[in-house]
């Protein structure tokens, strides 16, 4: 029988709750994003499970996860919960996958721990140094909550009671095509209903204005480069969408020749609006 279970793993300063389903050679890490949890990954865990053990955790402070002891919500002390999660489950590398923050944190584990990742697949994001110096009118009215939630102390406290509502603007397209549905969408606002991890995911996106952008610029100037070969997908209806994200990304690849990507049905959800094409692409990539 495929093994398919919700386990609870303690590392040095925090508890990490993860799906792990499967039990094959390889491993495969799901990395989710905001507003969400391990959950966004639930069409495309199963799929890729077939001869892989699929591992999709909620990062530290969010979902079932618990709250950093450290306090910390960088990128480094994301990654190296979850380096310290696939040597736990017994693997010395793993396939990963990340969307949106999840991505951001792949990038970094991935400058940080070369050796954990076999291969990267980064769905719908530009690097964050990119990101933070391109900011103009149109994106940064795109991308408003970016910096709302740079004040997360502030921004905790006004959300706080209002999740439902807050979620909901983020998340309509999705749940008016089904992509979400409203059982998921209970899941992700009871996930965000405490403000401790409401305070914790917000202290993710303000780390990204600070400690996680000079690491970002200090590795590109000193020549840090992704090493895995690298997937990018990306949602042809999203921010994305017209832009040359390959190229961009090439820029951060140690081996240009190494990064493939192309654009997938949807928006920015494409865990959620695509998943059929991730599982396609993900196995296209690994075959």
């Amino acid at each position: 029988m495929l093994r398919n279970t919700l386990e609870s793993v303690r590392l040095d300063d925090v508890e990490l709750a993860c799906r792990v389903v499967g039990d094959g050679p390889e491993l495969v890490v799901l990395v989710h994003g905001w507003p969400q949890t391990h959950e966004c990954w639930r069409q495309v865990i199963q799929p890729l499970s077939l001869g892989r053990t699929v591992v999709a955790p909620d990062l530290r402070g969010y979902g079932a996860s618990g709250l950093a002891r450290s306090g910390g919500y960088d990128k480094r002390a994301t990654a190296a919960d979850l380096s310290g999660l696939i040597h736990h489950l017994g693997f010395e590398s793993a396939t990963v996958i990340g969307h949106d923050r999840g991505a951001r944190v792949a990038h970094r584990w991935a400058l940080d721990r070369p050796a954990d990742i076999t291969a990267l697949a980064l769905l719908d994001i530009l690097p964050t140094r990119v990101v933070m110096n391109s900011f103009d009118r149109g994106s940064a009215n795109a991308m408003w909550h970016w910096f709302f939630h740079r004040n997360s102390e502030l921004a905790a406290k006004l959300v706080s009671g209002n999740v439902e509502a807050y979620l909901g603007h983020f998340l309509a397209r999705v749940r008016e095509t089904g992509a979400v549905d409203e059982e998921t969408f209970r899941h992700y606002v009871k996930a965000f209903d405490d403000p401790k991890r409401l305070h914790a995911s917000f202290e993710d996106y303000r780390t990204g204005f600070s400690t996680d952008l000079d690491r970002d610029e200090a590795d590109h100037a000193a020549g840090a480069r992704i090493q895995a070969p690298l997937l990018l997908l990306w949602g042809a209806e999203g921010g994305l969408g017209g832009l040359d994200v390959v190229k961009v990304w090439q820029e951060h690849h140690a081996d240009p020749a190494g990064v493939r990507g192309w654009s997938v049905p949807g928006g920015h959800y494409v865990p959620e609006e695509a998943p059929g094409a991730v599982v396609d692409a993900v196995e296209g990539f690994l075959g």
